[in-house]
């Protein structure tokens, strides 16, 4: 033992009596680390010292999102790409998501007994209180989305329902006091029929569409204007029925809508003409799709992209649509399906994804 210590010395030269500080340690390593913490713990983390407030952890790098699991009235971070659970967030506002979106949870319950309105950061526990949401509406119908993230001094937050040809529309922005609402009728000779996904913002403006593919537009910005409505279907061939989904991708707005045996098409928005133009795939793009919060993700991996995700299991595996194949896959197996009857989902999930 004592020559192998020698020759170790004679390799290295003196051993060093004091080891390096904590905050000299590599930026690999210590990316590595904080991978493997609860995400309650970035915070704490990134607090230590200079150098490791920098640290990204290493599936953030990667561009992995998270699922929030909606499991016996706790939200459970779910990693899709590895099928591993963390432990449930402690203390969130409420048990109910209405949009999840740049790494903060618009939550309430919208109840009679309960009109607070909050911003949520799992990551970070900032709570973020809003003035009372005005509660003499049919909450149940409404969707939700907000511009931005709630720390910017811009961000807008918008509740919509269209019920017809009535038009109920609830917004504030961040630093208001109260909540303005818009209320009108729209000249359309077939009811707007909304969808379940929530609307989205890009450019300025707020976006969503019915079960026919119709684009409603509004700009939060001139709230008394005119609702516009563009009657461009995705195709008379699809029942979308209540199945379509909305992202914006590097500018462009993106739709996936689903058949009721879960075929997907995927359409980008032609800018001028309103109209959805059909795409054969998404090349090096990822698509996570959630009633309450999507997005989409390009990655370097080969043989990553061209995947849609959803809150969807086939026991306890994630399953995702893999365009190329047009068929559903398992995360942990060799299952395969062309349709989702066999598959359980998680309704009350959502996506959300580390801003540090």
């Amino acid at each position: 033992m004592e020559e192998e210590i020698t020759t170790i010395k004679k390799s290295y030269g003196k051993v060093r009596e004091k080891s390096s500080p904590w905050s000299h340690l590599p930026r690999e390593i210590a990316s590595l680390i904080v991978s493997y913490l609860p995400y309650k713990n970035h915070a704490t983390f990134h607090a230590t010292c200079k150098s490791w407030s920098f640290v990204t952890a290493f599936h953030v790098q990667h561009q992995f999102l998270l699922l929030l699991l909606f499991y016996e009235d706790q939200y459970y971070p779910f990693n899709p790409i590895n099928n591993t659970y963390e432990m449930p967030i402690q203390k969130p506002p409420t048990t109910k998501v209405l949009y999840s979106n740049f790494g903060w949870l618009l939550m309430g319950t919208l109840l009679d007994y309960d009109p607070s309105i909050v911003f949520f950061n799992i990551f970070t526990n900032e709570r973020l209180d809003l003035p009372d949401f005005p509660l003499d509406i049919h909450i149940s119908i409404s969707k939700f989305s907000f511009s931005s993230s709630p720390t910017s001094f811009d961000c807008f937050v918008l509740e919509v329902r269209i019920m017809g040809k009535s038009v109920h529309i609830v917004l504030m922005k961040l630093g208001e006091k109260e909540w303005t609402i818009v209320e009108m009728r729209v000249g359309i000779r077939k009811a707007f029929l909304m969808l379940e996904c929530n609307p989205i913002f890009h450019n300025g403006q707020c976006f969503w569409f019915d079960i026919y593919g119709r684009l409603a537009i509004f700009d939060p910005m001139n709230p008394q204007g005119t609702l516009r409505i563009y009657g461009n279907p995705f195709s008379r061939k699809l029942k979308v029925r209540r199945r379509a989904f909305m992202v914006e991708s590097d500018g462009e707005l993106l739709s996936a809508t689903i058949s009721e045996e879960g075929q997907i098409c995927i359409y980008k928005l032609h800018s001028s003409k309103r109209k959805w133009i059909n795409m054969a795939n998404l090349d090096h793009k990822i698509l996570y799709l959630s009633y309450v919060g999507s997005w989409i993700e390009t990655t370097k991996f080969k043989g990553m992209g061209n995947k849609i995700y959803f809150p969807k299991f086939q026991a306890d595996n994630m399953v995702f649509y893999f365009l190329d194949t047009k068929k559903y896959h398992s995360c942990g197996d060799k299952f395969w399906s062309e349709d989702t009857y066999s598959l359980s989902e998680s309704m009350y999930s959502t996506w959300i994804k580390p801003m540090f």
